[in-house]
């Protein structure tokens, strides 16, 4: 789809279709833009799918609802927040990623009369939305099966900052590995940030220090830069990969023989949902969780074997056969945090 510029303007008579003034929705991405295969487009899907259906109640095109832009750096997130709200022609403007929230905090008021959006983070503002997501509940489940499934008792992750978003991703992946394996500790948990969300080449460096310092198996969860694990684990035979956010098997078949499973986000589902509320007038500002044990009780979960099993495991594209026993294990895990008998400790 050809990128739509926040800067450009839509002709007038494009705004109107029959009468009816259209819907239109802005997104702006995280700093790792689109072709992570996971967080940022997983976003674009979502906002993607709503605009497809308004298009089509409409009868214009997809590029006439959605507009979209891909920050490259933290600077710019104020400049593309206030020239999308400026034109007071957007719905909904969506912001994605954490370190959005900051900005959109000062921004938002200045607009009153417009909603925004933000995913993984608070912006505490009346005219925001903030979306948030349990993800020490899928980095639990993913811990699982790395627990289960790793031959040399040592597994690893791979972070794409040392901030408290993705130290609440190791410290459930770590539970969820000493939870099924109790001959793990946290030392043969190893640990790696990249720096960056949009590394793939050190991403792959830092997976290969792993690897060969023992781990056999890596979690990712890094947006693009993670997609260096994959590429590493397909270097040997005894080496795995899990993934982030999306079935990743799915989204990255080329390395369908190495990933084992992929913890589940729904922020397609976030995205999509906050929109559409906003098309319809149902939406309201505030904080809004998802995850397992949660007020909606769906968002998280994990893709891993060949069946779906309840809401929570989704059958996933992997090409690696799961053994039954880890399966069941995944099965217990998740009636453990829903029951409360199994407490993820965060920070």
């Amino acid at each position: 789809m050809k990128k739509i510029l926040a800067l450009a303007l839509v002709a007038v008579f494009g705004l109107v279709a029959f009468g009816q003034e259209i819907p239109r929705i802005a997104l702006i991405l995280a700093t790792g833009g689109l072709g992570d295969r996971s967080f940022n487009d997983q976003s674009y899907w979502g906002a993607e799918r709503a605009a497809q259906e308004l298009a089509a109640q409409y009868g214009v095109a997809v590029e006439d609802v959605l507009s979209y832009v891909e920050p490259r750096s933290i600077a710019e997130f104020e400049a593309f927040q206030r020239e999308f709200a400026r034109t007071g022609e957007y719905t909904i403007i969506v912001c994605i990623g954490f370190d959005q929230a900051p900005v959109l905090a000062e921004v938002a008021p200045d607009y009153p009369d417009q909603k925004f959006v933000v995913i993984d983070a608070v912006a505490d503002a009346p005219n925001v939305a903030s979306i948030l997501f349990n993800d020490w509940e899928t980095a639990f489940l993913s811990g699982v099966v790395a627990g289960m499934m790793t031959e040399t008792g040592k597994v690893g992750v791979l972070g794409g900052m040392d901030i408290p978003l993705i130290r609440r991703f190791v410290q459930g992946f770590t539970q969820g590995a000493m939870w099924a394996n109790p001959e793990i500790t946290e030392d043969d948990v190893l640990v790696r940030y990249v720096g960056a969300w949009n590394n793939p080449i050190l991403g792959k460096e830092l997976a290969l220090g792993m690897y060969q310092a023992g781990a056999d198996i890596i979690y990712g969860a890094a947006g693009k830069s993670h997609l260096g694990v994959f590429a590493a684990a397909e270097e040997n035979p005894d080496w795995w990969a899990i993934g982030t956010d999306v079935d990743q098997a799915w989204s990255c078949p080329e390395h369908a023989d190495v990933i084992i499973a992929s913890g589940l986000k729904r922020v397609d589902l976030a995205v999509y949902t906050q929109i559409m509320k906003a098309v319809e007038g149902t939406w309201t500002a505030g904080v809004l969780s998802y995850g397992m044990v949660s007020d909606l009780g769906i968002g998280t979960g994990i893709a891993v074997g060949r069946q779906d099993i309840g809401d929570y495991i989704s059958a996933s594209y992997s090409e690696v056969e799961i053994p039954g026993e880890v399966m069941w294990k995944v099965v217990q895990a998740v009636f453990g945090i829903l029951d409360g008998s199994i407490v993820i400790e965060i920070e």
